[in-house]
């Protein structure tokens, strides 16, 4: 802060020092400071000199002295204390430091010692020194001028350049190198270190090359004289002053000048092929290649400049910028083709030109209109104008359709540089002068009537120059080209040929066709004429161009170079619309009755075999460049030649691979093919052409990976390392959305070969690069394959024994789309051969080869992935029983799985990696064992590898050699497999289910062979499967509704029929963890504390106590035994947007955490009570229960969502009784940070009510029960209770394991569990086989239709067996699709032998409930399988409705309401069951022109699940009209009006909409008018919050301003006039508000001259319902309270006020605006000051002031002793003065009387008097109409013969109708609030005292004591006080 040195400072350094100056007298100085902090500048002024004070206190202490001189001279009588009398004017002390609220902004150095100087103000506070200027700054050109105005609307399109044919040649208008005033240079695209991504060069040709028609660059871009220069055609681009061409090329850093630069470049003129000169730079076949010029214009070495102009400096040429005046194509012509099926009207051109940073528009808008017409431009049609000739670069055209403006891009014409949200051109006359529009988002520049047509070369443009690949490079565009060209020929012969132009980066090339041409050839090289055609891959045929083009445009999709290549033909391909989608040519080849098949796939109806175990699996399929041409390889034909074309068939696939792992920045990339190392065609022969990436032909990585021979070990050359894995190539687990294997080094980077979405388009090719089958059927056979394994089967399949190829399954009826199976006549066709078809000697593993030709490789599939995948169960100690016994107890085996083939194969347990068995390689074995930790509390397994070479995770070979011995030994039918490598052990969860995914890969070119085995325990199993039919549901957000979402309840029940009892193991009760409610550290509080008329949190006795059975005693009724404690929660308002959940949360702070991670679910009862009038269900969407950790981090209801999502099945919350929830704390959303440590409870609601909550429970997860051998038996199995009572029972604690969990859960107490949809729960051995199961699902017949279905090992029940095991029914049911709730099949289980009935009552009597008998249909005694697999399947279909929205015109209007209005449609509470995760929103419109799309002017919406809620809204009507009403037909009972804006309502499910909502638009002006209540004591002070009503009425009416019609004020029925005549406004959290909306501002024929006018009133409703109105400024009276009702009016808008602050004659007028929602106006709005609106939108404010009670004082006088006859005396003519008192300024107690109170409303009335008659009565009282304040009542005259009062007394009236005498208790007066208080007292006199007599000299005594003493007194008093200098301290 800067301070001066001394206060003497002038104004002049006051000013300087930044402070401003005045006076006190100044109007400056009232305005600066508060008026606290001036009183006490005042003070100090004062004293400082001018300090009046002073004497005045020296006369206020005379004056003090005489009164007491006179007050002990006078005889003292009274019967009360004396009231000191009102205290002098006390000086105003100088306070201390100043605070935040009245601080003293003088430093207090300078209050304490330096008194301020008159009239200055101090200084404020400054930093230490005075802050510097901020030095100017030179604002940043903006990147892209911004255009003035903005347009309204932009329709996106695809920026499209086209090619110039070149059979006619014209002269062009390109720009001309030229400098003016106004340009624009050109921008190069700079990259990393300063060297352009993209470098344009443009050459103007030498005078001499006048008949030049082609440049071609020829350049080279490295010193190695070994590399040819490459060359790069030119195009045309403009032309110099000198009318001498210019020629452009785009140069690709990538491609062109990889080291940022070149080293030499030349530039040939051709006229067509003839040569006509060259312009050498530097010589590109200089040897050696010194020159050096680099693109970075910041080098030293920079080439200089763009542009190169051969004649410039006498001939020598010179670079330099390429630069273009914004002038250069004034005057040419544009037009605009609108290729539309409808007329555009309103069309405009509006150009611009850059000026600062934005586009300022160059002149007027150009109407554009086609020839015949001026009101727009035909269909078809084309309009033509001119370029200004002011200085523009910009062109934007906007235009009318459908009702709707449109606008164009923002198209640059002169080629420039320019922002995302604009596009960029250079204008052309021939090629680029035609805006061509075909539909929204479509639009382009081009030829006017031509096609646009696209050539994608992402599969020709592979080079075939790779040595002994190909004979020449037929590859389109040629190698390190980047030109296509092509031959046009038409309808009358024509021909002509040209360039195509690149789409930027991209592979698309494209040119504009101009009309009548209908044919044409793509090529590499430029075609003269129409037959000579080279036919070598390196041109097409010629191909008709599609007739649809005006539908999509048109892009010829060309072929891989595989085989016309090399089998000398012309390249193919197939047209196809251009967009987003993958190229695929098997669908895209696939015409009419031509299908295109790349695979054969067979279809077959599924059979399952006998003994054999089906595993899910998928297969991948890879497509050699031969199959992306849709061809099959069974066609390949018979090459069996080693080359490069046999062992590298996959090389758009490879390369598509490359740019994955490119971006994943893979350490280990994967390819498929044969990369032959040395001998033969080596791979690096071809390296080049394919470029792959992680390819480096000095390293040993990409063949160690990729190739068998090699390992990684430089100083290990051998090539001996065939049957070695590689291991380390993907990642140590899956990825979390599908369990995929990722890419080692990667963080989620899944395989690319295991990659569904990039196998089919997600990929750089962006083609369908294969195909993937899903759910197909892997069989496995039992065999026993392991000899130290007596007696143990396994699960078995190999190659060598057993050929599968894939089929398609004809059933419908199945799980399995695919299956494979096993083949015995065509096995020769996976006979193994090498690369020259020579036979292995043993079969392979090829499922996709059932049509191959034997024995011939080229058509074998050797492409291909498979992915098999089983959930398993372990035994306890991970091991199964053998026949080996040892000292009589059989010896237990490790249970195994076991994989021997090639190439790849990775097996995952539980995402985890376990067996790594990559890399091509030739046969590898791989072995995991399992078994138990040391400690036995997990499971275990191990993993071994027969042989792993170096590389990747290995850092050495592990093999038999250098001494090394094997790990361990296996003998596999009959062989000894030795495993040399051992890998970790993983632990896994005892009991719990598992899942095994294994991923095999072939992706060499030589054999394929798989073995699998595996022993796992089987099981019978009972599945329950829960699909959702969403058919009938239309909308994708609604269908994902009923995705992950536990709502499906079901009850099982079983009954035991063979062997005795066995308990179901338990959970351990120690587990769970309740919630102690009555915990003496628990903390519990609503979050608005203290408030508890509005929210409530406390824990209260239970009022709704449990009855106990057989006890008689009704639900609730409390015996006086009850003593539980439970929460309870209230809210006093309704927060339907859960806005004000902060104040409505109730908390329990719990005394000590609760740690949850163990936990899996949290119960809790709630009960809601309707007793209080709260009405309907408690909705789950709006309950909300929260966890907090210690660190107050939340789980569960984030934001504004409720339990909805988190519940354990469906829940009902009915009223009125405790209800059980149950939330899955897995489905609960968290915080980041969540640590499990529960801290707090929260729980609230959106709605009003009281709500009891208790048992607060964390349930555990399930621990699994334990199994011991390979299969359980029957009577270990659980009975649930059933063999003894000998019925169904609820199957507690039965295990069940889920496909979308890996949890082991429980059946609860009730038989009750969960599904969700798509999910499939497993009891894997939890029912005995020939027991009764009931099955039910809870059903919600509102929302689904439900049906079941039964199956036995994924096929669908069709027929029953009958055996020596059941019964069965004599009419048999079908169990496919039935409708219900409960399977029932109606066979009857018999009963067993004696020993398996021992313990069990059942009596061969089938239940009476619906029950299946848990055995197989097919084989029910088990005669091949002992195992019984049966499914339950339930699908519930989504009954739906929709809803029908129609758009009227209010009467008369018809003829303005004509234009397109968009409706916003919210759903919520989407099935009745708040399945959403957030309000669906969706818009819809309704052209009022189109009568067929739009019928009676409706849109309906269909398809939404019954039960959901909706509100439909209007957004604001482009054409002026506004919303007059919104109406519900009357025979539509599911939707009501809100706020005459919007529609609220369920749908209802119907086959067709009725029409649910009608919205009548109108241009008339509508307003809108807000009120608002507000409360306030007589005192001004806020009484919202003081418990006002929560329900009042009030009433709108209006009447006309100039009286004509009528002129009393009406009501309006609102919002419609079947309305009631009153509104009702019930409070919530923001008080008492609402909106009338939508009210006509003048009559319906009317004007505005005269406007209605509005004002609201307040009410009160009798029983009948009849409103009566108070009239402004009158009394109501609500609950006994009296309120004076005042109205207050404001407009919308700021008003327009005189300078006096106040508005011009008392009323205010708004500004025009706009309402965003409703459309309605508020031009012009008046107010007035009691409360009304005419002629606009405004606000209206009822204020009720609570009215004071009225309060008369009612005074007895009389003499305080009766008479002598006993009698009263009362005294009259006795006077009393009645006068207001207000509290003194010193505070305390004290009080003094209020001289400007005024009574009666008399301003000259300050006091009240009154006079007594002789009743001792107040006559005439005027003590009447008292309002509640502080009083005193003075006697002034006595009766004759009668003392005066001595003192006066202090009546105080209270608010509340009591009153108090001289502060003494409260007393109730007489009467009410309404009618008035009376208080009535008797005041007593005595009679005067005679005075003593002469001598009696008492007085005088005192008189002479006291006079000397006062005397004294007072010239102490003053001495002192001038010896303090005047100052009091």
């Amino acid at each position: 802060m800067r301070f001066f040195e001394n206060n003497m400072a002038t104004v002049a350094q006051v000013k300087e020092a930044g402070f401003f100056y005045c006076s006190t007298g100044d109007p400056l100085w009232n305005n600066v400071l508060p008026s606290s902090q001036r009183e006490r500048r005042v003070s100090r002024l004062n004293r400082t000199g001018n300090n009046t004070t002073g004497w005045a206190r020296r006369l206020t202490a005379l004056l003090v002295t005489a009164c007491l001189v006179m007050a002990m001279a006078l005889p003292v009588y009274a019967e009360v204390d004396s009231l000191p009398d009102a205290p002098d004017e006390v000086e105003l002390l100088e306070d201390g430091q100043g605070t935040a609220s009245g601080e003293d902004t003088v430093p207090p150095e300078q209050n304490a010692a330096t008194p301020v100087p008159d009239a200055a103000t101090p200084e404020p506070e400054q930093s230490a020194e005075p802050e510097q200027p901020a030095p100017s700054e030179t604002p940043e050109p903006t990147a892209e001028p911004t255009p003035t105005p903005e347009p309204a609307a932009t329709a996106t399109a695809t920026p499209v350049p086209t090619v110039t044919p070149t059979a006619t040649p014209e002269p062009t208008e390109q720009p001309q190198k030229m400098y003016a005033a106004k340009s624009v240079d050109n921008v190069q695209a700079v990259s990393e270190g300063g060297v352009p991504a993209t470098y344009k060069l443009y050459f103007a040709v030498p005078s001499g090359w006048s008949d030049c028609t082609r440049v071609i660059i020829y350049a080279v871009a490295t010193n190695d004289t070994t590399k040819d220069p490459y060359t790069l055609e030119m195009q045309e681009d403009g032309k110099t002053g000198d009318g001498r061409k210019i020629y452009s090329a785009d140069l690709n850093k990538d491609k062109h000048y990889p080291h940022g630069g070149l080293n030499g470049l030349e530039f040939h003129g051709y006229k067509g092929d003839t040569p006509v000169g060259e312009v050498v730079i530097a010589d590109v076949d200089a040897n050696p290649r010194t020159w050096w010029r680099t693109f970075d214009p910041d080098d030293k070495d920079y080439i200089g400049g763009d542009y190169y102009d051969a004649d410039a400096k006498d001939g020598h040429g010179q670079w330099s910028t390429y630069t273009v005046g914004h002038n250069h194509f004034a005057g040419k012509e544009m037009s605009f083709e609108n290729k539309t099926s409808e007329t555009l009207t309103s069309v405009q051109a509006c150009f611009y030109e850059p000026n600062e940073g934005k586009l300022d528009q160059v002149g007027a808008p150009i109407a554009l209109n086609s020839a015949g017409t001026d009101s727009g431009i035909a269909s078809g049609s084309t309009a033509t104008f001119t370029i200004p000739g002011d200085y523009c670069s910009y062109v934007q055209f906007t235009w009318n359709e459908g009702g709707s403006q449109i606008s164009s891009k923002i198209y640059n014409f002169y080629g420039e540089k320019v922002s995302d949200d604009k596009e960029s051109f250079t204008y052309n006359s021939n090629t680029k002068n035609c805006f061509i529009y075909t539909g929204e988002g479509n639009e382009r520049w081009g030829i006017e009537k031509s096609v646009l047509i696209y050539y994608d070369a992402t599969f020709s443009k592979l080079p075939t120059t790779g040595k002994d690949d190909t004979d020449g490079d037929y590859s389109i565009p040629k190698d390190k080209q980047s030109t296509v060209y092509y031959r046009l020929k038409g309808e009358n012969g024509k021909s002509i040929n040209g360039t195509m132009s690149r789409i930027g980066s991209t592979d698309y090339y494209a040119a504009d066709v101009p009309e009548g041409y209908t044919q044409i050839v793509f090529s590499s090289y430029p075609l003269s004429s129409d037959e000579k055609l080279s036919n070598c891959g390196n041109n097409t045929d010629w191909v008709d161009i599609p007739l649809d083009y005006k539908d999509k445009e048109q892009c010829f999709y060309a072929d891989t170079n595989d085989d016309t290549a090399y089998h000398n033909g012309p390249r193919g391909g197939y047209w196809a619309p251009k967009d987003n989608t993958p190229r695929d040519a098997e669908k895209g080849k696939s015409t009419g009755t031509k299908v295109v098949d790349v695979v054969d796939i067979e279809s077959a109806p599924f059979t399952e075999e006998a003994n054999t175990k089906y595993v899910t699996s998928t297969l991948y399929d890879y497509y050699t460049d031969y199959e992306l041409n849709g061809m099959n390889r069974d066609n390949y034909g018979g090459w069996t030649g080693v080359s490069h074309r046999t062992w590298v068939p996959f090389r758009e696939f490879d390369q598509a691979l490359s740019d994955y792992y490119q971006a994943a920045k893979a350490q280990y990339p994967i390819y498929t093919g044969h990369f032959q190392p040395v001998g033969g065609p080596e791979f690096k022969q071809i390296a080049d052409t394919l470029n792959l990436f992680g390819y480096d032909t000095n390293g040993r990585r990409f063949m160690a990976i990729n190739n068998s021979q090699y390992n990684e070990d430089p100083q290990n050359n051998g090539n001996d390392h065939i049957n070695y894995a590689y291991q380390g190539l993907v990642a140590d687990t899956t990825s979390n959305a599908d369990g995929a294997p990722l890419l080692n080094g990667t963080t989620a980077t899944v395989e690319p070969h295991f990659n569904k979405e990039f196998l089919l388009g997600e990929n750089s090719k962006n083609a369908k690069l294969g195909e993937v089958y899903d759910n197909v059927a892997f069989p496995f056979t039992k065999k026993a394959i392991f000899n130290e394994d007596q007696g143990v089967d396994y699960w078995y399949f190999d190659s060598k024994d057993t050929t599968l190829y894939l089929k398609q399954n004809s059933e419908q009826n199945s799980d399995s789309k695919y299956f494979l199976q096993e083949s015995t006549d065509k096995r020769d066709r996976s006979l193994n051969v090498d690369s020259s078809s020579n036979s292995q000697g043993q079969y392979g593993y090829f499922p996709f080869n059932e049509t191959a030709t034997p024995h011939v490789a080229s058509t074998y599939n050797y492409g291909f992935g498979t992915k098999l995948q089983m959930d398993f169960t372990l035994t306890d100690d991970g091991k199964v029983e053998t026949n080996n016994s040892v000292d009589g107890e059989k010896k237990r085996t490790n249970i195994k799985f076991f994989f021997s083939g090639d190439d790849d194969v990775w097996v995952f347990i539980d995402g985890q990696l376990a067996l790594d068995v990559g890399g091509a390689h030739g046969e590898v074995s791989g072995l995991l064992e399992f078994g138990e930790t040391d400690d036995k509390k997990s499971n275990s397994v191990t993993a071994y590898v027969s042989k792993v070479k170096t590389g990747g995770t290995s850092e050495n070979d592990q093999d038999e050699k250098n001494g090394n011995h094997a790990v361990k030994t296996v003998k596999y039918n009959s062989h000894d497999i030795n495993f040399y490598a051992q890998g970790k052990t993983l632990e896994l969860d005892k009991g719990k289910k598992h899942t095994l995914t294994m991923y095999y890969m072939e992706r060499g070119m030589w054999e394929s062979n798989m073995a699998v085995a595996f022993n796992f325990p089987d099981n019978n199993e009972l599945q329950v499967q829960k699909e959702v039919d969403l058919t009938n549901v239309t909308d994708e957000d609604f269908k994902n509704c009923f995705k992950n979402q536990k709502i499906f309840n079901f009850t099982i029940q079983n009954q035991a029929t063979h062997y005795g009892e066995k308990e179901a193991a338990k959970p351990n009760p120690s587990d769970t963890q309740k919630v102690n409610l009555t915990a003496t550290g628990n903390k519990i509080e609503p979050a608005t504390p203290g408030k508890k008329d509005d929210y409530i949190f406390e824990l209260v006795k239970n009022p709704w106590p449990d009855s106990k059975p057989d006890s008689g005693q009704d639900p609730g009724q409390d015996t006086g035994q009850n003593t539980e404690q439970v929460l309870h929660w209230y809210a006093r308002y309704m927060d339907t947007q859960s806005a004000a959940r902060d104040k409505r949360r109730g908390i329990l702070k719990l005394e000590n955490p609760i740690n949850i991670k163990d936990m899996r679910f949290l119960t809790f009862q709630v009960y809601v009570d309707t007793t209080d009038g709260s009405e309907g269900d408690l909705s789950l969407n709006n309950l909300y229960v929260e966890l907090l950790d210690d660190k107050d981090v939340q789980k569960g209801s984030l934001d504004t969502s409720g339990i909805n999502g988190a519940t354990y099945g469906s829940v009902e919350v009915t009223t009125d009784q405790w209800v059980t929830v149950k939330l899955d704390l897995h489905k609960m959303k968290e915080r980041d940070g969540f640590s499990d440590n529960v801290k707090t409870i929260r729980v609230g609601d959106n709605y009003n009510r009281n709500i009891y909550f208790r048992n607060f429970t964390f349930i555990p997860k399930a621990v699994p029960s334990k199994m011991t051998g390979f299969t359980t038996d029957q009577k270990e199995i659980p009975d649930y209770g059933s063999a003894e009572s000998g019925h169904l029972e609820n199957a507690e604690n039965a295990q069940y394991t889920s496909s979308n969990d890996t949890d082991t859960q429980l059946v609860d107490k009730d038989g009750r569990f969960v599904l969700e949809a798509g999910e499939t729960v497993t009891f894997s051995d939890q029912f005995r086989r020939g027991s009764y199961i009931s099955l039910k699902e809870e059903l919600n017949q509102n929302l689904y239709d439900t049906t079941w279905t039964v199956c036995e090992n994924g096929h669908v029940v069709e027929s029953m067996k009958e055996g020596n095991s059941v019964t069965l029914p004599s009419t048999i049911p079908s169990l496919d699709g039935q409708t219900g709730s409960s399977p029932n099949d109606g066979r009857t289980e018999k009963k067993g032998a004696d020993k398996e009935q021992e313990g069990n009552k059942y009596n061969e009597n089938k239940p009476s409930a619906d029950t299946i008998v848990f055995r197989s249909y097919k084989d029910p005694d088990e005669t091949k399988s002992t195992l019984t697999k049966l499914k339950v399947k339930y699908v519930n279909t989504v009954k739906t409705g929709g809803l029908k929205i129609q758009k009227q015109a209010a009467a008369g209007e018809e003829k303005n309401i004509t234009g397109t209005y968009k409706f916003k449609v919210t759903f919520s509470d989407v099935g009745g069951a708040g399945l959403e995760k957030e309000d669906i929103i969706r818009y819809v419109e309704i052209d009022m022109n189109d009568a067929v799309k739009y019928p009676d002017h409706t849109v309906t919406i269909t398809g939404i699940p019954v039960g959901t809620r909706y509100t439909i809204e209007e957004e604001t009507p482009l054409d002026g009209s506004r919303l007059q009403s919104v109406t519900v037909p009357k025979d539509c009972d599911s939707a009501d009006v809100i706020d005459n804006t919007m529609v609220e309502g369920v749908i209802k499910e119907a086959n067709t909409s009725p029409i649910t909502a009608i919205f009548t638009n109108t241009k008339r002006t509508l307003i809108n008018i807000e009120f608002n209540k507000l409360w306030e004591d007589a005192d001004g002070t806020d009484l919202s919050t003081k418990n006002p009503p929560d329900t009042i009425y009030i009433q709108l009416q209006r009447r006309l301003k100039n009286g004509t019609g009528y002129t009393d004020w009406e009501p309006v029925n609102y919002p419609t006039a079947e309305s009631p005549k009153y509104v009702t406004i019930n409070r919530d959290d923001y008080g008492w508000k609402c909106i009338f909306n939508n009210l006509d501002q003048y009559p319906v024929g009317g004007s505005a001259a005269n406007n209605y006018i509005y004002r609201i009133v307040e009410g009160t409703v009798d029983k009948a319902g009849n409103f009566t109105a108070v009239k402004p400024n009158e009394t109501i009276t609500i609950n006994g309270n009296t309120y004076v009702v005042t109205a207050e009016a404001e407009a919308t808008a700021n008003s327009e006020t005189n300078s006096a602050g106040s508005s011009t004659d008392n009323t205010a007028t708004a500004n025009s605006e706009t309402n965003s929602e409703t459309g309605a106006t508020t031009t012009p709005a008046t107010v007035t000051p009691d409360g009304t609106i005419t002629g606009g939108s405004g606000k209206i404010v009822l204020t009720n002031t609570l009215q004071n009670p009225k309060f008369a004082l009612d005074i007895i006088k009389k003499d305080a002793e009766p008479n002598n006859a006993g009698e009263e005396v009362f005294l009259k003519d006795v006077e009393f003065k009645l006068e207001k008192l207000k509290q003194a300024k010193t505070g305390g107690t004290q009080w003094e009387v209020d001289t400007s109170y005024t009574f009666n409303n008399n301003d000259n009335l300050h006091y009240l008097t009154g006079t007594t008659g002789t009743d001792g009565e107040i006559k005439n009282n005027p003590f009447k109409d008292l309002e509640p304040g502080r009083y005193r009542l003075t006697e002034t005259k006595a009766h004759e013969g009668y003392n005066l009062l001595s003192k006066s007394i202090d009546i105080e009236f209270t608010q509340d109708g009591k009153y108090k005498i001289d502060d003494g208790p409260a007393q109730k007066a007489t009467g009410d609030a309404a009618s008035g208080y009376t208080v009535t007292f008797t005041v007593l006199n005595r009679k005067t005292p005679e005075l003593p007599h002469t001598g009696a000299d008492a007085p005088s005594l005192w008189l002479l004591i006291g006079m000397p003493l006062a005397v004294a007194g007072l010239l102490i008093f003053t001495f002192r006080y001038n010896r303090k200098g005047g100052r009091r301290h």
